[in-house]
């Protein structure tokens, strides 16, 4: 049986590879929660959830941080999120996280990304996915 860990190990595999890491500038791909500053990009994976049954059923998410952009509104500086980057990430990332069928396990996209803001105030880019274990270990049956 898997575990939360091993789903965000599986899934953060598959992202975290040279050509995703060329767009995050320095940051990184990491498991479950960002160690880095908001001024980095960075992507975390992480595991919400997985059943603990026979036929395991998990969901978790990927989320795509970029800098927040100033911007000034009525001669006040805000922070916005960077669409373009947040966009350019989350593009990157689906194709690689949608559909995957592998040996023990399969992901695939369960919501397309949505902007969200952090509680630290900087805004990341959310994939939910969906993951599923492929067991072959039915030896107490």
């Amino acid at each position: 049986m898997k575990d939360g860990f091993d789903v965000v190990t599986d899934v953060r595999a598959l992202i975290n590879i040279a050509a995703i890491q060329s767009l995050l500038s320095g940051g990184k791909v990491e498991p479950s929660v960002k160690s880095t500053a908001s001024t980095v990009k960075g992507i975390v994976v992480n595991s919400i959830s997985i059943s603990n049954t026979a036929d395991q059923i998990g969901f978790g998410n990927v989320n795509c941080y970029a800098p927040a952009v100033s911007s000034t509104v009525n001669g006040k500086t805000v922070l916005l999120p960077d669409q373009q980057a947040l966009s350019t990430l989350a593009k990157a990332i689906m194709p690689l996280i949608d559909g995957v069928y592998s040996a023990s396990f399969r992901v695939w996209v369960e919501d397309m990304a949505v902007i969200l803001q952090d509680t630290d105030g900087s805004y990341f880019a959310n994939i939910r996915f969906r993951y599923q274990s492929i067991q072959d270990n039915f030896k107490n049956i």
